[in-house]
């Protein structure tokens, strides 16, 4: 009984946890967090299947995306504000944002049924990203590894792993009940470099998942 009250605490929103947490932010943003959650989670299907297969499921457990919800996981409450905004009026909007909810949960079931195809996978998040109007560069570059990560190489998986942690430590991201098992899958996996020292190689990564992608039109 402890131990189940302990899973359940795991995959518990801590980012979005109630309507209050969205209250100031602009729906663009909302959409660009969504979708950064989506590629973590992709990244940990590779890396952590046994976390992600956890993560989509405790995802849906509610069975839909109608409101935000406390024990709920964040990235159902992100889906859950794109998919009502109307019931959120502290969101505010710079333009529109779509949400593809039959795809986004065959996307999640397919997780935890241990299911992948890269070109399903590939032609998904494609979409959401046309769909959600994300504009970064970083999102899109990261987007492209992710679809086709068992073909990624280790500089670009290092890349990939050093911008997404990075991009944690901004607008109080890292306490997203995904973002800190992430943070740890990286670290424990040792996926980006480290000095003689044992150090991180964070700036050298980082600037390569840049740098290589431009250079490889990667941008689309």
């Amino acid at each position: 009984m402890a131990f189940d009250f302990i899973q359940q605490e795991l995959f518990e929103a801590r980012y979005i946890k109630n309507a209050s947490n969205a209250t100031g932010r602009d729906m663009s943003d909302i959409g660009e967090s969504f979708f950064e959650q989506i590629l973590m989670l992709q990244q940990m299907r590779n890396e952590n299947p046994a976390f992600a297969k956890k993560y989509a499921q405790e995802t849906l457990k509610y069975m839909n995306f109608n409101s935000i919800k406390p024990g709920a996981t964040d990235l159902h409450n992100l889906a859950s504000i794109i998919n009502n905004p109307s019931k959120y009026p502290g969101v505010t909007s710079s333009g529109k944002v779509n949400f593809d909810e039959l795809g986004f949960k065959r996307f999640l079931r397919d997780i935890a049924q241990g299911k992948s195809n890269t070109s399903t996978d590939r032609s998904f998040l494609m979409r959401q990203q046309k769909n959600l109007g994300i504009s970064s560069s970083f999102l899109k570059q990261a987007r492209r590894v992710s679809s086709d990560y068992s073909r990624a190489t280790p500089s670009e998986r290092a890349a990939l792993s050093a911008r997404m942690v990075n991009s944690q430590k901004q607008d109080g991201k890292f306490r997203s009940d995904i973002s800190s098992k992430y943070m740890g899958t990286i670290k424990d996996k040792k996926l980006i470099p480290t000095d003689k020292k044992g150090l991180p190689k964070w700036a050298k990564a980082a600037a390569g998942f840049a740098a290589g992608y431009a250079a490889g039109g990667f941008l689309t």
